[in-house]
């Protein structure tokens, strides 16, 4: 299901193909340096301008190895409850059922991830997208703010720079029709395809 205009059948709903975003696979490594650029330069400026607007407060937070051991261990836990959000959004939202709810982990590339095996619709799929930061990453943000905790604040940077996968399928999603559906290719013993197909549901007769 590659050629716009394709008919594709997922259950007993029939979808016509009408963009094929998914990146070839030559381009993968350099979309993937790319996005880790772009993710250590967000960081970079969101994490100045986050001091400069605490700039003259005392900070509060110190490392230690127990606050090392909990930082390092709450991105395992961030992974886990970010890859949980985004299932009961397409759940909540996308109303998908659980059984076309699909969990796992890429170990060659250490990528965690939750895809729907049917299409859903695009608001439904940016709502999906932007859970763990709008649930996780921007509370723990406005909390980092006002307490002036520079651990916190760090470790809500890194969980939304984390994100930035999820964060460019939002920008690339902003002008798109939100009736129209959108659908992540599931993983295989060849790799992860890089990107989402974009389908009108044909109406039946």
């Amino acid at each position: 299901m590659s050629n716009i205009g394709d008919i594709v059948v997922f259950g007993d709903e029939e979808y016509c193909l009408l963009e094929n975003n998914i990146i070839p696979q030559s381009k993968n490594n350099h979309f993937m340096l790319w996005m880790n650029v772009a993710a250590i330069g967000m960081f970079v400026v969101l994490l100045i301008g986050s001091l400069l607007l605490m700039f003259g407060e005392s900070m509060v937070g110190e490392l230690n190895i127990i606050n090392v051991f909990l930082f390092l261990l709450s991105f395992i836990l961030f992974i886990v409850v970010h890859e949980l959000l985004h299932g009961m959004a397409f759940m909540l939202f996308g109303k998908v059922k659980s059984k076309h709810i699909k969990f796992g982990l890429i170990l060659k590339s250490g990528v965690a991830y939750c895809i729907s095996t049917v299409p859903v619709k695009v608001w439904a799929s940016r709502l999906s997208l932007m859970m763990p930061v709008y649930v996780v990453c921007l509370p723990l943000y406005v909390y980092s703010i006002f307490s002036h905790n520079i651990i916190i604040l760090i470790a809500s940077l890194l969980y939304f720079t984390g994100s930035i996968g999820d964060i460019y399928y939002m920008w690339k999603l902003r002008n798109t029709d939100r009736n129209t559906y959108m659908f992540e290719e599931a993983p295989t013993a060849k790799g992860y395809k890089i990107g989402y197909l974009l389908f009108q549901k044909k109406e039946k007769e």
